[in-house]
């Protein structure tokens, strides 16, 4: 299994003062006939290496991309842009959820075809058979809403993710916005404001301490390095509820949903009714796993439905472009 870096280009598809999306590819070594390209987004306050935990072997597995690559799948994990190796745009408060969609649709395309010519350095002609969209939280509201709006892929993962947000943190003026859409996007920039002060906030561990569970110090270590700064709009998009409710009903390629058990995304029943355009649903909830599903102690069961999942989808139809 091989690993290297790619870069893409993003001028004029992202905002000024964005030119390059940075993500790393994992080639298994041997890919045999038409795998699935896995395209990996980080959720609020981490980065690309969420999928790809640095830590010891010898304290265990915490890498799904190595996971997922080592059973022949190929594996991109991405910065979006403002996160981790990308470059941040000159005004943050450009960075919306509809717009970050659109430039991860032009990188999953564009590494996509590069992958099958074979242009890109280290790695062999790969043609995939289908195309996957993986996201953990408010990364996972960012692939939902490239699925609604571009048809990047053939089928979703939507892993700690549902669109009834956290309606116990929000303020009047946030909860007023609840199920509505288009009037929430027209003032997303407003709220961020009031709520961070910043569109692209450090917060304090945001993530870390959401398991309850004891983590080791290499594991500890490794979550830090993965911590990043929060995409402030789509932070906030995650907390209301409704708010890509019109991408969700646009979804119709094979879904799989899966919470921890004491997940701050509440249990896997709303989610249905949330994606009624989806015949193909599957749902899973990890016992005793919390918001982080990648250092919990059930990760590798999920892993593991994740990699048998994706070998049960129907190749892309020639042509299809997603």
């Amino acid at each position: 299994m091989g690993k290297l870096t790619v870069t893409v280009d993003v001028t004029g598809r992202a905002p000024n003062g964005c030119r390059q999306v940075v993500a790393d590819l994992f080639v298994p070594t041997d890919p045999g006939a038409g795998p699935a390209l896995w395209c990996c987004v980080p959720g609020g306050g981490m980065n690309r290496a969420y999928f790809d935990l640095d830590v010891p072997p010898a304290d265990g597995d915490y890498s799904l991309a190595r996971f997922a690559a080592d059973r022949g799948q190929v594996v991109l994990i991405i910065d979006p842009p403002g996160i981790g190796g990308s470059d941040s745009p000159d005004d943050g408060y450009q960075l919306t959820p509809r717009g970050l969609a659109d430039t991860l649709d032009h990188v999953v395309a564009e590494v996509r075809n590069r992958l099958a010519e074979g242009v890109l350095d280290g790695a062999p002609p790969i043609s995939c058979a289908h195309t996957l969209g993986i996201g953990h939280s408010a990364g996972a509201l960012l692939v939902a809403c490239q699925q609604g709006r571009g048809r990047t892929y053939d089928g979703l993962a939507l892993l700690g993710f549902s669109n009834r947000g956290l309606p116990s943190v929000l303020t009047p003026e946030e909860a007023a916005f609840t199920d509505r859409p288009e009037e929430l996007a027209a003032v997303l920039a407003d709220l961020v404001r009031a709520r961070f002060g910043d569109p692209l906030p450090w917060l304090a561990n945001p993530s870390t301490g959401l398991d309850g569970s004891a983590l080791s110090a290499s594991l500890q270590t490794a979550i830090d390095q993965a911590g990043d700064r929060l995409l402030g709009l789509v932070g906030m998009a995650a907390l209301v509820p409704g708010s890509i409710q019109p991408e969700l009903a646009r979804v119709d390629v094979p879904t799989l949903v899966a919470v921890g058990e004491h997940d701050i995304a509440g249990t896997i029943s709303v989610l249905p009714r949330q994606l009624p355009a989806c015949h193909d649903l599957t749902l899973l909830t990890m016992a005793g796993a919390g918001h982080n599903h990648n250092w919990a102690d059930s990760r590798l069961a999920l892993w593991d439905r994740l990699v048998r999942w994706a070998g049960s989808l129907q190749p892309r139809e020639p042509g299809k472009t997603g």
